[in-house]
C-alpha cells in the first residue's frame, strides 16, 4: 500500500512520547506532521485525514489508563479509516490498559488498527526508573518492529484484531501531585501557564490549581530556569511505593 501522508498524533506532556513516535515515524518517512494533542492551542478543525494516510497516535500510561486530557481532545477526531499505529510509553512500571483502551478509542474514531507497541521510557517523575531509555537495545526493537511494519504495507494489509488487556479497564487512581514554584526566582516568563494542557495555571500568580492539575508536569519541563518543582515529600513517598515496581528492567511490547 502506497502512503499519502504521516502523522505523528500525541499528548506528550515531558516530549518523551513526541520522542519515541518521532523516532518511529522516521523509519516510515523524513515527511511527517505533528499534531499535538498536549497543547491546548491545537485547532483540531484543522486535522483532516483519509484512508491513505499513516497515523502514529501515542500517549503515556497514567496509571495504567490513557489520560483523560487526550480521551477529550481525541474525540474530536474522525479517522476516516486512516491507518493507525499505536503507542503507549511507560515508566518502566507497566502500562496495564492503557493500549487496549488506545486501541479502542482509535477504532470508535474510525481508525484501522495496523500495529500495537507499548515502549519503556524514562519515568516521567522518579527519572531512575527506566533512565536512559528508550536506549540502544530499545531503539534496536524499534527499527526491528518498524521494519515489520514496512513489510506488512507491502502486502495484504492485516489490521491488528485484539490487543491484550482489560475491559472494563483498571479504575484510574491518580495521587494529586500539583508542582509548586520558587517565587523569588521566578521571570514571569508565563511558559508554564501557557503550557500547561489543562489551563491549571494562573496566569498572573502562577499557582497551580490542584482540582485542574492532571500531575503531568509539563510545567516543570518548560520552565526555563528550573523553578517549578514537586514537593520532595511527595517524591520520596512515590520513590518507595514504585521502586519494588519499577527496579526491574520491563521489556517492550509490539503487536502486528
Amino acid at each position: 500500500m502506497d502512503i499519502d501522508k504521516v502523522y505523528n498524533l500525541f499528548f506528550s506532556p515531558t516530549d518523551t512520547t513526541k520522542f519515541v513516535l518521532q523516532f518511529l515515524s522516521e523509519q516510515i518517512s523524513p515527511n511527517y506532521k505533528n499534531i499535538n494533542l498536549t497543547s491546548r492551542n491545537t485547532n483540531l478543525d484543522d486535522v483532516s485525514l483519509d484512508e491513505n494516510d499513516l497515523v502514529f497516535l501515542g500517549v503515556p500510561s497514567y496509571a495504567g489508563r490513557v489520560p483523560i486530557t487526550f480521551k477529550e481532545r481525541f474525540s474530536k477526531i474522525k479517522g476516516n479509516n486512516a491507518l493507525a499505529i499505536i503507542v503507549v510509553t511507560f515508566g518502566n512500571r507497566a502500562q496495564e490498559d492503557t493500549l487496549i483502551e488506545l486501541f479502542d478509542m482509535a477504532k470508535e474514531q474510525g481508525f484501522r488498527i495496523l500495529a500495537g507497541s507499548a515502549v519503556v521510557t524514562e519515568h516521567s517523575i522518579i527519572h531512575d526508573f527506566g533512565k536512559g531509555r528508550p536506549d540502544r537495545k530499545d531503539k534496536a526493537e524499534l527499527i526491528s518492529f518498524m521494519q515489520k511494519v514496512k513489510n506488512k504495507l507491502q502486502e495484504d494489509i492485516l489490521l491488528v484484531d485484539e490487543i491484550p488487556g482489560n475491559r472494563p479497564y483498571k479504575e484510574v487512581k491518580l495521587a494529586p501531585m500539583a508542582p509548586d514554584f520558587v517565587k523569588e526566582n521566578c521571570v514571569a516568563c508565563g511558559k508554564c501557564a501557557s503550557e500547561c494542557p489543562t489551563g491549571a495555571i494562573d496566569s498572573k500568580t502562577y499557582k497551580c490549581n490542584s482540582e485542574k492539575c492532571i500531575s503531568c508536569l509539563r510545567c516543570v519541563k518548560v520552565c526555563p530556569i528550573n523553578c517549578r518543582f514537586v514537593d520532595n515529600r511527595v517524591l520520596e513517598n512515590l520513590r518507595v511505593h514504585l521502586t519494588p515496581l519499577c527496579s526491574e528492567r520491563k521489556d517492550n511490547q509490539f503487536y502486528l
